[in-house]
């Protein structure tokens, strides 16, 4: 039982910490909200959106096929549009968002009727998972998609969206269970959920940095190891894994995400070359998506390796997502549901606009024809990448946190704490009854979606 003595010197602890609290907040510039999330100057730097702040999203019960809108063009990228002597089309495939579907034309290789189908979408809250979830559900689907947060977005009409944070393992696990007991099986599985990382590695918080790959690469072979046992070991089975055009270049500033995307591909081939090594074959194909530029919410959540590029580099950071060259999120969500239909798909598919192929491509052919030293040089004799180069100067000028603190090394700042990297659920909903509860503790995460 509580005394008086016990409940004054509990209320000065509890006025000194928020007292602590403001200092800091008014110190760096961010404002401690309600829910303990920490905001800096209007962009939240734990993920915590404003979901009403989206122009490019309809509502979800804007459920409307991409292939059937005259708004989505198809893509005019062709095999033939590739420089001499590049071949990276012998491994890579680019998606098709638009248009007549193949396979529905294919007597001998059909479709794969995914009515019925259980399809789970990771980081389907917004943008490319939210627009595959749709899509998935639209040609009668039983889909369930995940969000940190779901109770911050309006419940989707026709699928369901679960709590679940693959930064934590009891998270993911509890999500799995909750399919397992409702629906028995998993017969797709897109791995999307993941997040951006914006900053030099010289002079970036090590413990972002570390989350950032925990997210984006840990966290989906988390699901990925809790799903595998409902997928089916016969017959159909698919997995979609999101990477990026980032799993194939090194642009300036972005090393945990980079290095995150390309360690995804990693593990999908690495899923082919264990079974090759047994002698076995699996029915599961693991199928990646390498997406440009998309219209989605990434901007919003991004993690930044210095408190220097919250106040200086935020808006910027938005902008990039909502560029007129980036390819809508629909249109990828629809290029997710054609290669999960598709009986046999590339393995490694593109998808982008045609104006960023006109950037992305020469350097891609690049990685697969040139040494390093050459790589990110334009060199007489081959496809020229100014375009690429100044583009990267820009992101360097930008995003390097030694020009914004004016000194050459920075050294992380104290609005990260200690607490950094721990997970950002840190009290887990356990029922259905407390799905509405937020976490009270201070976390300076950022997973999209």
């Amino acid at each position: 039982m509580m005394v008086r003595g016990d409940t004054f010197r509990l209320s000065v602890l509890v006025w000194t910490l928020a007292w602590v609290l403001l200092c800091q907040a008014q110190e760096e510039q961010i404002t401690v909200l309600s829910d303990g999330t920490i905001a800096a100057l209007g962009y939240n730097i734990t993920g915590f959106e404003n979901t009403t702040a989206y122009p490019p999203y309809g509502s979800y019960t804007d459920v409307t096929v991409p292939g059937t809108s005259s708004q989505i063009v198809e893509p005019q990228v062709a095999l033939t549009t590739a420089p001499a002597g590049c071949n990276i089309f012998n491994q890579f495939g680019i998606a098709n968002y638009s248009g007549p579907i193949p396979c529905e034309t294919n007597t001998s290789a059909p479709c794969v009727n995914m009515s019925g189908k259980v399809v789970v979408v990771t980081g389907a809250s917004t943008g490319i998972g939210r627009a595959s979830a749709d899509r998935f559900a639209a040609a009668g689907a039983i889909v369930v998609g995940t969000s940190r947060w779901p109770w911050r977005y309006p419940a989707p009409p026709n699928w369901s969206l679960y709590a679940m944070d693959q930064t934590s393992a009891e998270s993911v696990k509890q999500m799995i269970n909750r399919v397992a007991v409702t629906y028995g099986r998993i017969d797709v599985l897109m791995l999307n959920a993941g997040n951006q990382f914006l900053g030099d590695t010289a002079n970036s918080d090590l413990r972002q940095m570390q989350l950032t790959f925990d997210t984006n690469f840990w966290g989906t072979v988390r699901v990925f190891q809790a799903a595998l046992p409902l997928m089916p070991t016969s017959g159909y089975g698919r997995i979609l894994l999101v990477t990026s055009i980032q799993s194939q270049v090194a642009s300036p500033n972005y090393l945990p995400y980079t290095a995150s995307k390309w360690a995804l591909m990693a593990m999908q081939e690495e899923f082919y070359s264990t079974h090759a090594a047994s002698g076995q074959t699996s029915n599961i194909d693991i199928v990646s998506l390498l997406p440009g530029t998309i219209t989605t919410s990434l901007g919003y959540s991004a993690t930044y390796g210095c408190p220097e590029l919250v106040s200086t580099t935020a808006q910027s950071t938005l902008q990039t997502y909502l560029k007129p060259n980036a390819l809508s999120a629909k249109a990828v969500g629809e290029g997710a549901y054609r290669l999960a239909i598709d009986p046999k798909p590339m393995l490694r598919n593109f998808i982008m606009s045609d104006t960023e192929w006109a950037k992305y491509m020469p350097v891609v052919c690049r990685r697969y024809s040139l040494p390093l030293e050459d790589f990110y040089q334009n060199v007489p004799g081959t496809p020229d990448i100014t375009e690429w180069i100044q583009a990267d100067a820009q992101s360097d000028a930008v995003y390097n946190c030694s020009i914004h603190c004016g000194r050459e090394y920075c050294g992380s700042g104290p609005i990260w704490g200690e607490a950094a990297g721990r997970g950002s659920v840190v009290g887990y909903p356990s029922s259905e009854l407390d799905m509405n509860t937020t976490s009270t503790s201070i976390s300076a995460t950022a997973t999209a979606g």
